[in-house]
């Protein structure tokens, strides 16, 4: 029985270390941020560190991880704590070309100012990430060339380990989280890449400013298992590196039913997991737990699971129902897994408020049923236009953002024009 037992714990402990290994094709450089910032990948390009400190990483080792700890956000000339590495041509991507970086992340609670995760010269072009809430919700922003893409609404908590993916190709830029594609822009960059200033995490560079870095928009938070490739890693392979997280989920959905909503979600293995809180919002912001499913605690194969929200239907004023998963471990340690949403209309709606009033922005979500160019049309209560937009959209839902900054406060209209379809609907600009 003894012997079974150990031949049984071997192969736990055999499979979790398989699929936990990274790739390295295409690695051209990995920090595994063990208390210092040596490079231990293929090229040596070992950083330098300016106040940062040790820390645990998601399964609370000591000195695997480093915190960043800076008071505020401003480009005047402050003591942040940063690191930096050298200048090197195998991370300096130019146009057309395909990379990924791969790290794990804590932010800190509260949020206390926009911070640089990682910026290799940003404002000449090149790539950065950064952290912020200009929205009324964190997001992990990636820029190439120029362009963004962000992180939708309850994708990124605050106080929880997460391992983020930013993969640009030649014609995309897109962030996984927690092995899951959160968001993708077809949009690029036109700005053409160089790389004058060192590659620095736990700031941005502003190079309008001397000395152009260590000095602006400081991150608050912890940095783990840093790794840079010059080739898109597909999904198996992010999946992969997020399989250094202690649970994987490799799916989450929802589906309306007779009862109300049918949530499924399966992990690929589990390490001393407890249970799950099934959360729900109305908002994408506020998130409230309305059950808990209990892990399977140990196992080394895939795991399936499923809950039936039968209060949704009592919601009667949201059209979106938001959801997410809040994963607990035996220990303590927690993550929460990307957003979904369920909308719980029986109309065929182009478009949908997702927060009303609204304060700075207009979020909106946009259904289409076929790529095309559709019209967005911005009125005030007389129907003088305010303002006009022309996007084209792929097929599918579509989540955007309207500035209002420029608007009085009042009742305004948005109107889709998406073909022979038109939608109008109100809202309140606070």
């Amino acid at each position: 029985m003894q012997k079974n037992l150990l031949t049984a714990l071997a192969a736990l402990c055999f499979a979790l270390a398989t699929i936990s290994q990274a790739p390295t094709t295409g690695l051209r450089a990995y920090w595994p941020m063990n208390g210092n910032f040596s490079d231990g990948g293929p090229n040596g390009i070992n950083g330098t560190n300016s106040g940062a400190t040790a820390t645990v990483n998601n399964i609370n080792a000591v000195n695997t991880a480093m915190a960043f700890v800076n008071p505020s956000s401003s480009p005047t000339p402050i003591v942040n704590q940063f690191a930096s590495h050298p200048v090197n041509a195998v991370l300096n991507f130019g146009i057309g070309a395909s990379f990924t970086v791969s790290f794990n992340v804590y932010f800190n609670s509260p949020f206390v100012a926009t911070g640089g995760i990682y910026d290799n010269n940003l404002n000449q072009g090149g790539y950065g990430i950064y952290f912020w809430q200009a929205f009324p919700y964190p997001q992990v922003n990636f820029n190439w060339r120029n362009a963004n893409v962000q992180t939708t609404s309850g994708a990124i908590p605050l106080a929880t380990w997460l391992n983020i993916c930013c993969v640009a190709t030649a014609t995309s830029t897109s962030i996984y989280v927690n092995g899951v594609l959160n968001a993708s822009n077809n949009v690029i960059g036109t700005f053409t890449p160089s790389y004058p200033l060192t590659g620095r995490w736990g700031t941005m560079a502003a190079s309008g400013f001397f000395p152009p870095s260590n000095n602006y928009n400081g991150f608050n938070g912890k940095i783990d298992e840093f790794r840079i490739y010059n080739r898109a890693l597909t999904l198996a392979e992010i999946q992969q590196i997020n399989a250094l997280l202690p649970v994987q989920l490799t799916s989450f959905t929802a589906a309306k039913t007779g009862a109300g909503v049918a949530l499924q979600w399966q992990t690929e293995y589990e390490q001393n997991s407890s249970h799950f809180n099934v959360q729900r919002s109305t908002d994408g912001v506020n998130f409230n737990t309305i059950g808990v499913v209990q892990a399977k605690g140990n196992t080394a194969t895939a795991s399936s699971y499923m809950y039936i929200d039968n209060t949704a239907k009592t919601l009667t004023t949201a059209n979106i129902i938001y959801y997410r998963l809040h994963q607990v471990d035996i220990d303590g340690r927690n993550q929460t897994s990307s957003i979904i949403t369920v909308k719980y209309e029986t109309s065929d709606a182009l478009l949908t408020i997702l927060q009303n009033p609204a304060i700075n922005e207009l979020r909106l979500q946009l259904a289409l049923k076929q790529k095309q160019q559709v019209q967005l049309i911005i009125t005030n209560a007389a129907g003088k236009t305010t303002s006009t937009r022309q996007i084209t959209l792929n097929e599918g839902n579509t989540f955007t953002a309207l500035p209002l900054n420029s608007l009085s406060s009042g009742t305004y209209y948005i109107t889709i024009i998406a073909g022979e379809q038109k939608q109008t609907l109100p809202f309140i600009k606070q």
